[in-house]
């Protein structure tokens, strides 16, 4: 007589579970393997990557002007772009009517005026020299920004972002020159906070200045080095920075925003305050809406933050993630806005994007 085991229920259904796991388990490597259509990966977990982990984490960055991603130097020529800098604003200029100003973009371009050597002008060697304007290496400008209601220049104001990805102290020494002036600031992008500001440099009448931080302690986050370069002779502008920014204690923590450790879109906005309502600037009867408040609102319609137009007019809503935002303005006494007239406007921002928006604003 054959003795026949029997297999308790329990144990059978242990088995079938476990196939059924390995199947599954078996099923969904497959498809990471061979994962070619929306179809197959959606049924793929989300598995977004730590940024900490994938990032090309460094522990000195070369914020230089006109450097490559290797850190080589960029030679300047008509329609070179920076890869890191770019330009968050676009004043109005006086009475200008050079066909170069529809260059005006949010790109910064690579030039050097008439040529010149790498240590004349305002070059530095180790860089090459930025403008708003594509101006290659022969063209000059001729126009002139327009002035605020202090009777200032308004400046073109340039970004190079770079991210902190874990709490560290930083050290700097950068040298900076520019045609007419200059001058730079770190920003943390998510409150516009100033962290530290450098000298001022006035062409042919300073020698490079010198700007130096040591041991200025961060927290993880998107931060900017700003630049300030204002125009006032009408031939040509531009500026150069040389320098390195390091971590204090030589530990890996920050890089370069381009390689998707965080992402930096910008939203600019420019406040005018008309008084015939043409749409345009006026120079001489128009101002630039300085103390105005914006909001910028997520796609749900909430309030993400606010900000309030500087002496130029200008509102940067820095260090945004992709997607679709609102700015909406807030209306002062006796204005009413002229365009857009709704007071606000939509836009869908991303991978390191610069929009530039203008609000214009009527007498009531």
């Amino acid at each position: 007589m054959t003795n026949i085991e029997l297999v308790p229920q329990r144990s059978i259904l242990n088995i079938i579970i476990n196939n059924t796991f390995k199947i599954a388990c078996l099923f969904i490597l497959l498809l990471s393997l061979s994962c070619s259509n929306e179809e197959a990966c959606a049924y793929l977990p989300n598995t977004e990557p730590d940024p900490s982990i994938h990032c090309n984490l460094q522990s000195e960055l070369n914020l230089s002007t006109g450097i490559d991603v290797g850190g080589n130097v960029i030679p300047p020529g008509k329609g070179i772009i920076d890869p890191f800098w770019r330009v968050i604003n676009n004043p109005p200029l006086l009475n200008c009517t050079s066909p170069l100003v529809s260059t005006i973009n949010g790109s910064a371009y690579l030039i050097n005026f008439a040529n010149f050597g790498a240590d004349a002008w305002v070059n530095q060697t180790g860089t090459t020299t930025l403008a708003p304007i594509d101006l290659g290496t022969s063209d000059s400008f001729g126009c002139n920004n327009a002035l605020n209601n202090e009777g200032v220049r308004v400046p073109y104001v340039f970004e190079r972002p770079f991210c902190i990805i874990e709490d560290t102290c930083i050290d700097f020494n950068f040298s900076l020159k520019g045609d007419d002036q200059v001058y730079l600031q770190l920003i943390d992008n998510a409150t516009n906070a100033v962290l530290s500001t450098s000298p001022t440099y006035i062409w042919t009448s300073t020698e490079a200045q010198n700007w130096t931080e040591s041991n200025l302690c961060l927290s993880a986050g998107s931060y900017s080095i700003r630049a300030f370069l204002v125009n006032t002779n009408a031939i040509v502008l531009g500026f150069s920075m040389l320098g390195n920014l390091t971590t204090g204690n030589g530990d890996a923590s920050i890089s370069n925003n381009i390689e998707g450790c965080c992402v930096n879109n910008v939203i600019s906005v420019l406040n005018i305050l008309e008084e015939n309502c043409d749409g345009k600037f006026d120079s001489g009867s128009d101002q630039l809406g300085s103390g105005w408040t914006f909001n910028l609102k997520d796609a749900s319609g909430t309030i993400i933050r606010t900000e309030t137009t500087d002496a130029n007019g200008d509102a940067f809503f820095s260090g945004l993630a992709n997607g679709t935002y609102t700015i909406e303005i807030v209306n002062q006494t006796g204005w009413l806005p002229s365009n857009p007239t709704t007071g606000t406007a939509t836009v869908t921002v991303s991978n390191n994007q610069v929009e530039l928006l203008q609000f214009f604003n009527c007498r009531a």
